[in-house]
């Protein structure tokens, strides 16, 4: 079962707080199951819209910007999850490097994951991923209305994100700016749209 929450324009299923996805699965018992919410949420131009054009720059430029386990690329920012100091013992032991980012989620959470609640984020300020994905342990349970929810939901997510980039970045880029060197520029170009 999936539900749409059409005000915060995400999909979202109660399946989520005892996560049936394997894959997501910690790698030891005593890890945190956090299912999905293990991944390193990567916060675009469309989020960081969101964020300035509520009135909320502080929380972007704290929290995300000059969080001190992230990657600030041109017109993005990466927020890395929590890995688990025991992948490394395991990465050593292994040539796991071909497979290392993938096999890293079941040592991982995501930063901004709350125990009991999940994702501690204002849902205005999730991601496109973090809106959309629903695994395919949830998948395989939903009857015909229920796939194509998650595949008209999904898309019309992906388009509203990668429409807004596209057009942001090609502005942006022509100015000659960018997140790296002209974060108040951005900031102020976003807060004005």
């Amino acid at each position: 079962m999936i539900l749409w929450d059409a005000e915060n324009q995400q999909l979202m299923t109660p399946l989520c707080r005892n996560c049936p996805e394997d894959y997501f699965a910690p790698y030891r018992p005593h890890f945190e199951h956090v299912g999905c919410c293990s991944y390193s949420p990567v916060f675009s131009l469309y989020e960081l819209w969101k964020m300035v054009s509520s009135g909320h720059r502080e929380f972007f430029i704290n929290n995300i910007y000059r969080n001190p386990n992230r990657t600030v690329k041109e017109y993005s920012v990466v927020v890395h999850a929590h890995v688990h100091p025991e992948f490394e013992l395991y990465t050593k032991e292994c040539d796991w490097r071909d497979a290392e980012e993938e096999f890293k989620l079941s040592f991982s959470i995501c930063q901004f994951f709350v125990k009991g609640k999940g994702c501690g984020l204002d849902p205005r300020f999730k991601n496109g991923t973090c809106r959309s994905f629903i695994c395919s342990a949830v998948e395989e349970r939903l009857d015909q209305k229920g796939r194509v929810l998650l595949q008209d939901s999904a898309r019309q997510i992906r388009y509203e994100v990668e429409t807004f980039n596209q057009v942001h970045q090609d502005a942006l880029s022509k100015k000659g700016w960018n997140l790296i060197d002209h974060l108040p520029q951005v900031l102020d170009y976003l807060e004005q749209l």
